[in-house]
């Protein structure tokens, strides 16, 4: 006998997408201890990175997930697609704005934060 599919959880995907705000600050803490272990400059560049990653999956959130019911998979699917569109034009404007105006920073942990973040939301989201 199948299951019913479960019923859509917008609520629970907003909590735990507003709760990796934790992971920007841990990866912040982790920075200033790296600079007082000598890393110059890592404190702005974890930080740029985290935050980075945390605005473009909190703009593919909130898009992606604003609208619910069966009747509405054509439009679910259209905002999935916008929402990964939008996702990626943060990511790539906001790396390229960090490497242009942030000066100095250490791009290897600029990059490192970033990708943290998405393991991060990858393994928050996996439960769902």
């Amino acid at each position: 006998m199948s299951k019913p599919a479960q019923r859509h959880q917008q609520a629970r995907v907003y909590r735990l997408q507003f709760r990796q705000a934790w992971a920007v600050l841990i990866l912040i803490g982790l920075g200033f201890i790296l600079e007082i272990l000598g890393i110059a400059h890592a404190t702005k560049s974890m930080a740029l990175g985290g935050l980075l990653g945390y605005i473009a999956q909190c703009a593919f959130t909130l898009i992606a997930y604003r609208t619910t019911g069966a009747r509405a998979g054509r439009v679910i699917m259209l905002n999935m697609y916008l929402g990964q569109m939008i996702k990626w034009f943060i990511t790539l404007m906001g790396f390229a704005l960090i490497f242009m105006l942030a000066k100095p920073i250490g791009a290897f942990l600029v990059i490192l934060a970033y990708f943290a973040l998405q393991v991060v939301h990858i393994l928050v989201m996996w439960r769902i």
